[in-house]
């Protein structure tokens, strides 16, 4: 019964002394624990040393990554996520602050580097994310960025079109009810002046004076000073093309038979405003086919623009047929007059002359391009050697001879 008792007193003095050892030994261990998930570097240093354990324990924390190769990963991330569109990168960043807002910090600091004028704005658009309110008003904001984006889309769809077809979409998709006014203000404020301009110089009128005045102030003046501009150009290009008209066929072909004076929009409102005759007579003179082509595809879009369609392109083609078919016959008879002795020719140009028959007469649009033989036998001898002339206006009656001489000095202004 001794024994027992001093037995039991024995236990009941060891087993604060155990608690003591066990106590002493935990509280190094569950700090040093805590150390371990708290303190990055410890963690990584503590690692190096786990690993040189035997067995799976060893193997196990040689696995576990290093400060390094943790840093490079977190590097690819960045590289990764700054090449997103922003909306995306927003996306991403709020999911990792949810999980790991640490990292989320990390990631913010190695993606300024990466493009700081891009962060600028994903920062903004994360703040507003993080200081929305509520979910109604995330909606709207939403609902405001899907109507942005959609004017964005439409405004580089149309500036991507020719003007005439950008014309007809917006005009389409305005009666059809999926486009409203206060997106086809957004779209050209939205887009360069000059472009803004065109399109309402050549929108349906209506619909023009429905827009206008609830274009911003500064965009609306900017807008009508350059419409302004444009239709002042146009007058000064109208007035050209009465000049042009009296000038020689020369310097008709030099100026416009190209696009190094002029560009391609301006010498169709020039043509369009000179007789077919004239046009004709002159884009005949022209060897490259691919501005001719060109000429008539301005003009008709700036009749379609005007809504005035004349068929001018059309015209202006069979005026040049006619002018090259005249000139090839030409040709034919400064070969022939060429043989002829000076005595024949002498009384073929007198009968011609004389008679001043018409020689071919057409009908191109509104216009008639005639050509009398009186003009036929000035431009053959235009054509034929300078001795041969010579002796034909010697030949020739004196009144013949200085009214054929004269029409020589006219029709090198023709």
């Amino acid at each position: 019964m001794t024994d027992s008792l001093q037995e039991s007193e024995k236990k009941r003095r060891i087993k604060p002394i155990f608690i003591i050892v066990i106590a002493f030994l935990l509280i190094p261990i569950m700090t040093i624990i805590m150390l371990y998930f708290t303190s990055e570097n410890l963690r990584y240093t503590m690692n190096d040393y786990l690993s040189l354990l035997p067995s799976n324990i060893g193997s196990y924390f040689k696995g576990m990554p290093t400060k390094e190769e943790k840093e490079n990963l977190k590097q690819q991330i960045a590289k990764h996520y700054i090449s997103l569109e922003e909306d995306r990168l927003v996306d991403k960043l709020l999911i990792v602050k949810g999980e790991d807002k640490d990292l989320y910090d990390e990631l913010l600091l190695l993606l300024n580097r990466e493009n700081p004028m891009k962060m600028r704005s994903v920062r903004e658009h994360l703040r507003k994310a993080q200081l929305t309110p509520n979910l109604l008003q995330r909606i709207l904001d939403d609902i405001d960025e899907e109507k942005t984006e959609k004017v964005n889309e439409l405004a580089r769809y149309y500036t991507s079109l020719k003007i005439t077809d950008a014309i007809g979409e917006i005009e389409r998709t305005y009666r059809s009810g999926e486009l409203d006014r206060e997106e086809i203000v957004s779209i050209l404020e939205n887009i360069s002046v000059d472009q803004s301009a065109r399109f309402l110089l050549y929108l349906d009128p209506a619909l023009t004076e429905a827009i206008r005045y609830q274009l911003r102030e500064t965009a609306r003046r900017n807008i009508e000073k350059k419409i302004q501009e444009t239709q002042n150009k146009e007058k000064e290009l109208e007035a050209l093309a009465s000049i042009y008209e009296k000038k020689s066929l020369e310097e008709q072909v030099f100026d416009l038979g190209n696009d190094n004076k002029f560009r391609a929009q301006d010498l169709a409102v020039i043509f369009k405003n000179m007789k077919i005759e004239t046009g004709g007579r002159i884009l005949a003179s022209v060897e490259e086919q691919a501005f001719a082509t060109e000429l008539y595809d301005q003009i008709n879009t700036l009749e379609v623009l005007n809504k005035r369609e004349t068929n001018l392109p059309v015209h202006l083609a069979e005026a040049v047929e006619i002018h090259k078919n005249y000139q090839t016959k030409v040709g034919e008879l400064v070969e022939i007059y060429q043989r002829m002795s000076v005595e024949e020719l002498t009384n073929v140009v007198e009968e011609m002359m004389r008679s001043n028959r018409i020689y071919s007469r057409h009908s191109v649009g509104d216009e008639e391009i005639v050509f009398t033989e009186e003009q036929l036998v000035v431009d053959v001898l235009n054509h034929l050697k300078p001795n041969k002339v010579a002796q034909l206006l010697e030949k020739l009656e004196t009144e013949r001879s200085i009214d054929l001489s004269q029409k020589f000095v006219v029709n090198a202004f023709r």
